[in-house]
């Protein structure tokens, strides 16, 4: 297979099965998204950081599924850098793109900030959709097909919490990223929109005190916080067809708690 004329648009014969490139795949809800794909059998170019156990446990789980790990530090410049090119020269064209890395919750005062804070959660959030959606888009244009989900926070969604001013940041940035997108990238029919789900209990909340996130729960209209699933279905009804007609969106998923 040529991957560079896969790259740039031109497709090769018979090819069919779609290929998704997800990151942050080894998270609990990069996990659920990959599940709930399954049926459809892409081939999965799954990004991770640390946590491939995760994800060799997920492809014994699915065994006709393939799932491609591919390493990165997207906090870092230069990994960003290569794994790109290690999508671009190994793997064909993406067809859609989920992107939901993140670092894990953390509630700081302002008062308490420093602005690497605010860096590492730009660089890991921001530059990196940035650079891979650079990197991918333009052939997207060209074939004048393909879907991008970028997992957001209801933090973006009414008034945002306190002592989160670095995140909420970062997840304004992403969400105005994806509306400049949605609008330059319309008229060749590509869907770029957006998840915001409340809080999700997965590790990414192993940093905050488990008093905070039943507190949460008890708040909320349903009674409960968010799960995986929740995230997960929804990010896979924008990467259907069911979503053609749709780009720029920012879909709740808070049971009731923002709109």
């Amino acid at each position: 297979m040529n991957m560079a004329e896969n790259v740039s648009g031109a497709e090769s014969p018979g090819a069919e099965r779609e290929t998704v490139l997800l990151v942050g795949a080894s998270s609990g809800i990069g996990a659920e998204i990959i599940r709930r794909l399954a049926p459809d059998n892409p081939l999965i170019l799954a990004h991770y950081n640390r946590s491939l156990a995760n994800l060799e446990q997920l492809r014994q789980s699915l065994p006709g599924l393939e799932i491609a790990p591919i390493q990165a530090d997207l906090a870092r410049e230069d990994e960003v850098e290569r794994f790109v090119a290690t999508v671009r020269g190994e793997y064909p064209l993406p067809d859609k793109v989920v992107h939901l890395a993140a670092p894990k919750l953390e509630y700081i005062r302002f008062k308490d900030m420093r602005w690497d804070f605010f860096q590492r959660e730009l660089d890991l959030q921001l530059r990196s959709l940035m650079a891979i959606l650079q990197a991918f888009l333009p052939a997207m244009a060209q074939r004048k097909r393909g879907k991008v989900v970028v997992v957001l926070s209801s933090v973006t969604l009414n008034v945002p919490p306190g002592a989160m001013a670095h995140y909420v940041t970062a997840k304004y940035a992403q969400w105005g990223l994806v509306r400049a997108l949605a609008s330059e990238y319309s008229a060749k029919r590509l869907n770029i929109n957006a998840v915001s789900p409340s809080m999700v209990e997965t590790a990414f909340l192993e940093k905050l005190p488990d008093r905070m996130v039943e507190i949460t729960a008890a708040s909320s209209p349903f009674q409960r916080n968010a799960t995986p699933h929740d995230v997960a279905a929804a990010v896979r009804f924008l990467l259907s067809t069911d979503a053609d007609y749709l780009t720029g969106v920012n879909l709740p998923i808070s049971g009731g708690s923002v709109f």
